[in-house]
């Protein structure tokens, strides 16, 4: 095949091989944080340093999930990405020794406010087997 020919097979093999998939961003923070443990509240302020994060590292990642109550030794609140829609609810739970009940909630968003966007994502076997094919010839 000519140079030219060749260039216009690759460009067009990267292009049949890239789907669009959605991805999420979420505010991903924990209240738990000792170096800033102040910045994860059950409401972000506007001037806070916590910013959405794509959740990629995820794996099909569709929701936004804020927890509030008692985890990890505490009260307070954590903000993170999910595949799993926990629903909204909220219980009254107490961990062997309490004296008290504690409120916890659990909140679910997927779209509106939950800062959705669209991501590019290559099929790398499709585009592997048809450079290997391309070279081949």
């Amino acid at each position: 095949m000519q140079f030219k020919s060749k260039i216009l097979f690759i460009s067009s093999i990267f292009f049949v091989t890239i789907r669009s998939v959605d991805s999420i961003n979420c505010y991903q923070c924990s209240g738990t944080d000792s170096e800033n443990p102040f910045e994860c509240n059950e409401f972000l302020d506007s001037d806070t340093d916590i910013v959405a994060t794509d959740c990629a590292t995820i794996h099909d990642a569709q929701y936004c999930i804020k927890h509030v109550g008692r985890f990890e030794g505490g009260i307070s609140t954590k903000r993170f990405c999910s595949s799993l829609d926990l629903g909204n609810y909220c219980n009254y739970v107490a961990q062997p020794g309490d004296k008290l009940e504690y409120r916890t909630c659990i909140y679910t968003c997927s779209s509106d406010g939950c800062n959705s966007a669209a991501a590019l994502e290559i099929s790398m076997t499709l585009f592997i087997f048809l450079f290997i094919s391309f070279m081949c010839t």
